[in-house]
């Protein structure tokens, strides 16, 4: 089936249309659950009940005071920016690692391009040949522990 240029980008629209509304409508309802958790906290919730006696039988009082509505609000909204505060720096910190593998893959794909392959002439090299490969393009030295196994075997019978 051939998809007419009007149709991809009409595609293309809509898709860029249907993210950018959801991050919208997100962004909105945090901001909604905010304003209710808000508003909840901005009800007194304190309460007193007085010890009652008769007929020979006593039950203890209870009472909770809470904190003036106003200071409760401003610990609130501290958490809020904290919350944020913290979420902007671990998508800061994913951004960083992002660009530093991004990075990495480019100078490993250099690093490769570069070099000449050292398989030439072989249709399908092992793969214990292409982790060798990959070990010294690394700059680390091959790991010989396999080799060393199979040598120590030869000599016995």
């Amino acid at each position: 089936m051939i998809l007419s240029a009007e149709a991809v980008v009409v595609g293309t629209l809509s898709v860029v249309g249907v993210t950018a509304g959801l991050s919208v409508v997100a962004s909105a309802v945090n901001d909604e659950l905010k304003d209710v958790a808000l508003a909840i906290r901005s009800l007194d919730q304190s309460y007193c009940v007085p010890a009652q006696t008769g007929c020979g039988a006593m039950t203890a009082g209870s009472s909770f005071q809470q904190t003036p509505v106003e200071e409760s609000l401003d610990e609130l909204r501290k958490s809020f920016k904290e919350a944020e505060r913290r979420e902007e720096s671990q998508a800061k910190r994913m951004r960083r690692q992002l660009q530093e593998r991004r990075r990495r893959a480019a100078e490993d794909r250099e690093l490769n391009r570069r070099q000449p392959d050292k398989h030439e002439g072989t249709d399908h090299p092992s793969s214990a040949d292409d982790e060798q490969h990959d070990d010294e393009q690394r700059g680390e030295a091959p790991d010989d522990s396999e080799d060393e196994a199979a040598d120590d075997g030869e000599g016995e019978v």
